[in-house]
C-alpha cells in the first residue's frame, strides 16, 4: 500500500491514492485578533459548503480570533456520477453570489448531459477539484477571505501563510488525542474555562446537540460507538477525572500552573495527557506525522523508497507528557511541549 507519495506540496507532505487525516493550522495576517462572532459563525457556513463540495470529512474543528484549527479526513479519490457531481456543485454555486465565470447548475447540468467538448471540460476542471486537501484549503480560505476583506473594507490578503498540516493515524487513540488539542483552544487562549462554553468548536456544538458535530467524534472512535457512550472517555481526555471542568468560578478549573509545569518538566517529569493538552503542543504543528509506531514506520519506509538518501527515519517517542503509544515522525528536541503564562497565539 502507497502512504506518502512523491510529490509535496509548498514543504508539505501529503497522502495520495488512499484516504488520510489532517490536523489542519491557519492564521490570519493581523497581530490583532480578527474575527468576531458574526465572522466565525460565517467562516463554519463557508467550512460546511465547501467541504461538501470537496468530499471532505470535518472529524473536529475550533475558529479562533485570528486562526483556525481542523481535523480533516481526505478520502481517496473515487468515480463520481454527474448527479452526485451537481449536487456538490450545487452547494457552492447554487445561491446569489455566483461567479460570473462559473455556469449556473441548471447550465451545468445541461452541458454535462450533451457531453460535447464544454461539459466534458467542464467535468473534469470541477471533478480535479474534489478529493483534495490543498484545493480544499485553498479555496475555503479564498472564500472567506473574499467575503471578509468586503464586510470589512479591507484591502489585501487576509492570511499569512499557507496552511499548516500533520497527517495523522486514522486510530482512534491519535485521532482522539489531536480533537482534544483542537477542542481545548479557547481554554489556552483564556477565553472560556470549559470547552463546552465555546460555541465556535465542534465539541460546544456537539455538546449544544448538533448532530453533524456529533457525527465527527463518532468518526473521531472509529464508528465504535455512539456519542453517548463515546462521550464519557472522551471527557477523560479533556477533563482529567470527570466529565466537566474541575474547580468553580474562585479557582483554576483544572489548569496546572505553567511554574508547576515548568518545573515537573525541569525535574525529569511527565505531565498528564489532559494537563498537556492545556500548553501548545508543536508535535501536533509541526511533526509531519503522528500515530503508532507501526503506522509511522510503514510511512518512513514509503518515504525512503521515494526519495532516497542514507537517513534512516523511525517513529520517535513524544516527550514530557503521558503520550501512551503515540508517536511523532519528527523527533522535535526544541520546546515540544510549550509552557508560558499566555498562549493566546496558539
Amino acid at each position: 500500500m502507497t502512504y506518502l507519495s512523491q510529490r509535496r506540496f509548498r514543504g508539505r507532505h501529503l497522502v495520495h491514492g488512499r484516504a488520510a487525516v489532517y490536523h489542519v493550522v491557519s492564521r490570519t495576517a493581523f497581530a490583532q485578533f480578527a474575527f468576531d462572532a458574526v465572522e466565525k459563525e460565517q467562516f463554519l457556513r463557508f467550512l460546511k459548503r465547501q467541504a461538501g463540495f470537496c468530499g471532505v470529512d470535518v472529524f473536529a474543528f475550533c475558529v479562533m480570533t485570528n486562526h483556525f484549527h481542523l481535523l480533516v479526513k481526505v478520502p481517496a479519490p473515487r468515480p463520481i456520477s454527474d448527479s452526485e457531481l451537481l449536487s456538490r456543485y450545487q452547494l457552492l454555486y447554487g445561491g446569489r453570489n455566483r461567479p460570473p465565470t462559473a455556469p449556473s447548475p441548471k447550465v451545468l447540468a445541461k452541458l454535462l448531459k450533451e457531453n460535447h467538448t464544454e461539459g466534458q471540460e467542464l467535468r473534469r476542471l470541477i471533478l480535479a477539484r474534489m478529493h483534495n486537501l490543498a484545493v480544499f484549503m485553498r479555496e475555503l480560505k479564498q472564500r472567506f477571505g473574499i467575503w471578509y476583506n468586503h464586510r470589512n473594507k479591507n484591502k489585501g490578503t487576509l492570511w499569512s501563510t499557507r496552511f499548516q498540516s500533520t497527517i495523522v493515524e486514522e486510530s482512534a487513540t491519535a485521532l482522539s488525542t489531536v480533537a482534544a488539542y483542537i477542542d481545548l483552544n479557547p481554554v489556552r487562549a483564556n477565553m472560556v474555562n470549559d470547552p463546552a462554553d465555546y460555541r465556535f468548536s465542534s465539541y460546544g456544538r456537539a455538546i449544544g446537540g448538533q448532530r453533524l458535530a456529533r457525527n465527527g467524534y463518532e468518526a473521531i472512535f472509529c464508528r465504535k460507538c455512539p456519542w453517548k457512550d463515546l462521550l464519557p472517555g472522551y471527557n477523560l481526555i479533556l477533563y482529567g477525572k470527570g466529565e466537566r471542568a474541575k474547580g468553580t468560578h474562585d479557582k483554576d478549573f483544572g489548569r496546572i500552573d505553567p511554574a508547576k509545569a515548568a518545573q515537573i518538566l525541569e525535574n525529569g517529569g511527565h505531565l498528564p495527557l489532559w494537563q498537556a493538552l492545556r500548553h501548545r503542543i508543536r508535535y501536533f504543528s509541526a511533526g509531519t506525522a503522528l500515530g503508532s509506531k507501526a503506522f509511522l514506520d510503514e510511512l518512513g519506509n514509503e518515504w525512503k523508497r521515494k526519495y532516497g538518501g542514507k537517513r534512516e527515519r523511525h517513529a520517535h517517542r513524544m516527550q514530557l507528557a503521558e503520550w501512551g503509544e503515540l508517536r511523532s515522525y519528527r523527533n522535535l528536541r526544541v520546546d515540544p511541549v510549550g509552557i508560558s503564562v499566555s498562549e493566546r497565539t496558539n
